[in-house]
């Protein structure tokens, strides 16, 4: 009988989620004395438009291993759902699909690292105040680019956002805010209690789950994570992000492939998640802030990003180089595809340059990159510069210089880096 279940939902990723799966077998979860624990997988596809025989066989294929190796043949399963009600539709009805006590709740494009799950069990099991568990995220399998701490939002953040589209300096302050907390949580080394988790990988106990209702299924896309880390707080437990789990996700695969439904996805989920949440004034707060920034005559006023000096370095098919002022015994590089800087992933280094990793480049994207960089170098934070350049290669493939016109731009489609 599996002790833990393993849910994916699948949209357009069968790729990324066959390598998911055979990650998932090579990291199984042990008990506590070491000993194997028994699991399962269950993956339901949202209905994607590709479906491809040979990926889909692929990603079976992993189930079947997996399931040969629990000698357990419902170990494994693959579940075609006839619709695509949004991911936590989807994430519930794996849900329903399970055995375990412990649910481990995934996206398809991640890599399972060694003693990630394990991590995650043995926090849970000892703190019975902790929610929900949460990894490391990062981009790369070396571990070197951190991916973005999530930001709970608040009619606070709506009201600064809005404004900071009319101010430079407002827009710039909020970002060195944000990536302050960000520090925070990339640099912690001790379980550290979050404002919200992201749902791309997270550990709950059946029973806990099932008593705060679940994921809410009226989100279509985005904010479920959100919803469901306010309903645990309310439940009197916390999310806590445990520092000896890493895993790696490779952001958005699916949401590249229909960038339009993501968006219109993306904007439903917004206006019940501030409806629910802040009532009535959180609906004319998001109202205010849609008039704000559509109102015709308002739109002169309105300051472009990115914000800054910035240093254009071009495009290319080669990986970027960055380099510095001056050498720092620490500095942090931001990384994103938000000219503004309001969600970036991190990379913590040393010397007077930067250039990504071979592993981390073959994880680029044919889209525009916005960077920047502060010396922490004796406990300062101190902005040494941005920079921008455009990628013209696509997850390691180098394309001509006319293709990225047929490339969805990942800022489009609400992406991170």
């Amino acid at each position: 009988m599996a002790e833990l279940s393993v849910l994916i939902v699948n949209y357009n990723t069968w790729r990324e989620c066959a390598v998911a799966v055979a990650t998932l077998r090579r990291h199984p979860p042990t008990r506590a004395d070491g000993s194997r624990m028994p699991f399962e997988c269950i993956v339901v596809d949202n209905r994607s438009p590709n479906r491809p025989d040979a990926e889909i066989a692929a990603v079976e294929h992993e189930l079947r291993l997996l399931a040969e190796q629990q000698r357990d043949p419902a170990a494994g399963r693959l579940v075609l759902h006839g619709e695509n009600g949004g991911y936590s539709k989807g994430m519930n009805l794996a849900f329903r699909h399970s055995r375990g006590h412990w649910i481990l709740v995934s996206n398809p494009d991640v890599i399972f690292t060694e003693g990630l799950i394990d991590a995650l069990l043995r926090h849970l099991e000892t703190h019975p105040k902790t929610g929900c568990a949460v990894p490391k995220g990062f981009w790369d399998a070396a571990f070197e680019g951190r991916l973005p701490p999530n930001t709970l939002p608040t009619l606070t953040d709506v009201v600064l956002t809005t404004l900071g589209e009319f101010s430079r300096r407002l827009s710039m302050w909020y970002a060195r805010r944000l990536t302050r907390r960000w520090v925070r949580v990339w640099t912690a080394d001790e379980p550290l209690a979050l404002p919200m988790m992201s749902g791309c990988l997270m550990l709950i106990e059946r029973g806990f789950f099932e008593s705060i209702g679940l994921f809410d299924e009226r989100y279509p896309l985005y904010y479920e994570d959100t919803d469901l880390s306010l309903t645990i707080q309310k439940a009197g437990r916390d999310v806590v992000q445990v520092p000896d789990a890493r895993f790696v996700h490779l952001v958005n695969r699916s949401g590249i492939t229909e960038p339009q439904l993501i968006a219109s996805r993306y904007e439903v989920s917004r206006a019940l998640y501030y409806r629910k949440w802040y009532g009535r004034l959180g609906t004319w707060v998001l109202a205010w802030s849609r008039w704000m920034l559509t109102a015709p005559w308002l739109q002169r006023w309105r300051k472009a990003p990115p914000h800054g000096r910035i240093t254009d370095l071009g495009e290319s098919r080669e990986r970027p180089t960055i380099v510095l002022p001056r050498r720092c015994e620490r500095f942090l590089m931001v990384m994103t595809v938000d000219g503004r800087g309001y969600l970036a992933g991190g990379m913590f280094g040393s010397g007077d340059r930067w250039t990504p990793s071979d592993d981390m480049w073959r994880n680029f994207f044919c889209t525009t990159f916005y960077y920047e960089a502060f010396d922490l170098s004796g406990g300062r934070f101190e902005s040494l510069g941005k920079w921008r350049f455009r990628s013209l290669s696509h997850f390691g493939v180098p394309l001509p210089p006319a293709a990225p016109a047929t490339v969805p731009d990942a800022a489009a489609a609400g992406g991170a880096p």
